[in-house]
């Protein structure tokens, strides 16, 4: 799969190159910042419902998430007094 991804890597760059050289990069970068930025600033509903719904499942699932019981203190202080003799 790294292949695959520094072949693609390598393949767009060379096709830029080829096809119009620095003045398409930049061109290239300059699109993809600004729809970047766009993205950031504009998040879709869809996208922010599904992620407060996640993040409210998770929140949940560690609430409920079972906890070891802790030694009463009478217990464990014959549990050491065991072991040290």
């Amino acid at each position: 799969m790294l292949k695959m991804f520094g072949g693609m890597i390598i393949g767009s760059m060379m096709t830029m190159m080829l096809l119009g050289g620095a003045s398409a990069a930049d061109q290239v970068l300059a699109n993809v910042q600004t729809l970047y930025v766009d993205q950031v600033n504009r998040p879709n509903a869809t996208t922010t419902l599904l992620l407060l719904v996640a993040i409210s499942i998770l929140m949940g699932a560690l609430t409920l998430w079972p906890s070891k019981p802790l030694m009463h203190a009478k217990t464990f202080i014959k549990s050491l007094r065991r072991h040290c003799k």
